[in-house]
């Protein structure tokens, strides 16, 4: 409720609102949202349930606005506390971490980013002589002032949602995988499970760290410099004399002053020798902590010209479950022509959750291996055109069965329940069915387009998204009923397979999508604790997208008309058409251009009303739309 303090009508209730849970704590702020504007009554709650909610007030009336705009915080219940953050009002919100609240003046939008630091307990604004403009908060038993710099962390834009943590590899990574270090399945309750990242890196036309030591090449710089000269100059002899501190002295200061200099030349890798012959490659495989802002705990150097693509975390029920680590590896291989001397497999243990142990090596024919997953207790592996499944056995692992015969190379692998999802380095995607009784891989259902396959990710049992080397996402389904051919009733596949191209059931395509970069990855997750799962995926460049999915029929509506509006409406800097651009390489078909909507609060404000007056709306409510719709993804 809003009462009124003025003189004579005390305590008069001027405004309420609705919450749907018990509100926790409340904050009533003037906000500027806009450069040289005039101040807003910005009311912010924190409730029991771990979300916020902020509405304006009319500064006159006290009325309180009927679209308040929530957001999931945590778990906690939120406490809400004003701040000030760059000489303009800001909301300081703590849940299970804490989160920063405040109006971009540039923009006009009301961001909303979480605070990279430990949980606190509870903060207010704090002022002194030394920190302007900082936050006193207690976590635990312990007293904490903070100072939030506005410039230069990215507030207000779109990377501060994010917080990243750079660690230096010696080589180009290739795949990273999760595993859960400790011994079987059945003792991991007695032994403290600890959480691994393990990479697989991998250069072409480079030396192994192995070759660069004999050669006396040092990519750090360390060693080099005065006082290695003088080390290297110096006769053995310790003669004390009054000379020799002096020169000492003037020695030190000199390399006090050259030390930022020399950090920095050492800090910078330095290009190594080229070889003169193709086939060369430096590899390694390192094992990291995520919880210690990861960190290496081991790096194992692979042998000469033998470099690994892929790695996996695998559980083989023969051998009690214990989580090992599969890495696929190629030696003395050549892109043009593809040429390779030998492939293997090669199987590792995490010993005491810091150190990786080599258990064997199995030597694969048929071509490279690019491709591993763990798939019911045993490993499946893509190499070249086939698919094989492994089990573990005592000095190497055991083939069980195969499938020959995929078009050109296995390059992406998933499994689920009985099936595995195959994604061909030029002829998208084979769903492929494994029949327990029969023990055979047999194929379900193919892509009648081709596509060079880059990653995937499983959203259901039917539906698989895919990322292209032309910069096309696409989602694809099995057609329902069509996995019924491949079971194998009459048992006569045993001896003979006479199912032809023309006859394997083709995959729909649900949704296409132009990105305009190579998507080397997705993932099906949640950034925000509670929200639902969006489609993640990364570009070449350094890019992070998200394919938000609509739950209801009034968003689809209300942003398929925003989009057509804003294809005639929004700045064209190159003058392209954006619908055009989308389909570059097939038509967009089920996907609505984010970007494109975001163009809405770059309009001037008469643009802006016209579009509003189209979609028979307010600029509030639109703007309060794009803005759910960001805060229920970040």
């Amino acid at each position: 409720r809003i009462v009124s303090l003025e003189p004579g009508k005390l305590l008069v209730q001027r405004g309420s609102t609705a919450l749907r849970a018990r509100p926790h704590s409340v904050s009533l702020q003037y906000m500027s949202t806009t450069v040289g504007g005039t101040d807003d009554v910005i009311l912010t709650v924190g409730l029991d349930d771990g979300s916020s909610v902020r509405t304006t007030v009319d500064p006159v009336t006290g009325s309180i606005s009927s679209s308040p705009t929530g957001r999931f915080l945590g778990a906690r219940p939120v406490s809400v506390s004003p701040i000030a953050i760059d000489s303009s009002a800001a909301t300081l919100l703590l849940s299970s971490r804490p989160w920063i609240s405040r109006p971009d003046p540039k923009s006009g939008k009301h961001v909303m980013a979480p605070l990279s630091y430990a949980p606190l307990d509870h903060g207010c604004s704090f002022t002194s002589e030394v920190v302007k403009e900082g936050i006193v908060a207690t976590s635990g038993k312990t007293l904490r002032i903070l100072s939030v710099q506005a410039e230069g962390a990215c507030v207000g834009t779109a990377d501060e949602a994010f917080n990243s943590n750079k660690v230096g590899l010696r080589y180009t990574p290739r795949q990273m995988c999760l595993l859960v270090a400790g011994g079987a399945a059945q003792n991991q309750q007695q032994q403290e499970r600890k959480l691994v990242l393990v990479t697989v890196e991998s250069d072409y036309n480079e030396y192994g760290m192995e070759e660069k030591n004999i050669m006396g090449f040092d990519a750090t710089g360390e060693g080099k410099g005065k006082k290695a000269e003088k080390k290297a100059d110096d006769d053995g002899m310790d003669i004390d004399s009054d000379e020799e501190d002096e020169n000492e002295k003037k020695d030190e200061e000199d390399d006090s002053d050259e030390d930022e200099e020399e950090k920095e030349q050492r800090t910078t890798s330095i290009r190594g020798p080229i070889p003169g012959l193709p086939g060369h490659w430096g590899s390694c495989v390192r094992l990291l902590d995520p919880n210690d802002g990861c960190s290496t705990l081991d790096c194992i150097e692979l042998g000469r010209n033998e470099s690994a693509f892929c790695c996996a975390s695998v559980r083989f029920h023969s051998r009690g479950g214990e989580a090992l680590l599969a890495v696929g590896t190629v030696t003395g291989m050549t892109m043009h022509p593809m040429k390779y001397s030998a492939s293997h497999i090669v199987l590792y243990r995490v010993v005491n959750g810091n150190r990786l142990q080599l258990l064997h090596r199995t030597k694969v024919d048929d071509g490279p291996v690019l491709a591993l997953v763990h798939f019911q207790g045993k490993l499946l592996a893509g190499i070249g055109k086939t698919l094989r499944l492994y089990e573990m056995g005592k000095r190497q692992l055991l083939r069980k069965c195969e499938m020959r015969g995929l078009p050109t190379m296995v390059k992406t692998l998933q499994g689920a329940g009985d099936r595995a999802y195959v994604g061909d380095m030029m002829q998208s995607m084979q769903f492929v069915r494994y029949d327990q009784t029969s023990n055979r891989l047999i194929l379900v259902a193919s892509d009648k387009v081709p596509r060079p396959i880059v990653c995937q990710e499983l959203l259901d049992m039917s539906t698989v998204a895919v990322g292209d080397k032309f910069g096309n996402i696409s989602v694809l389904r099995l057609p329902r009923g069509a996995d019924a051919n491949a079971v194998d009733v009459s048992g006569s596949r045993a001896l003979w397979d006479s199912s032809r191209e023309d006859a394997t059931p083709k995959l729909e395509t649900l949704c296409n999508y132009h990105v305009g970069e190579v998507v080397t990855g997705m993932t099906r997750a949640s950034l925000v604790a509670g929200g639902a799962e969006s489609l993640i995926y990364v570009t070449v460049t350094g890019r992070i997208g998200a394919l938000v999915p609509f739950t209801s029929r009034e968003n689809v509506e209300f942003y398929s008309d925003l989009e057509g509006c804003l294809r005639t409406d929004a700045p064209r800097p190159t003058g392209r058409e954006p619908q055009a651009y989308r389909s570059y390489y097939s038509p967009i078909k089920h996907i609505i251009d984010g970007d494109l909507c975001e163009m809405f609060g770059k309009l001037s404000f008469e643009g802006q009303r016209k579009v509003a007056e189209k979609l028979d709306r307010t600029v509030v409510e639109i703007v309060k739309k794009l803005e759910d719709t960001r805060n229920a993804l970040l």
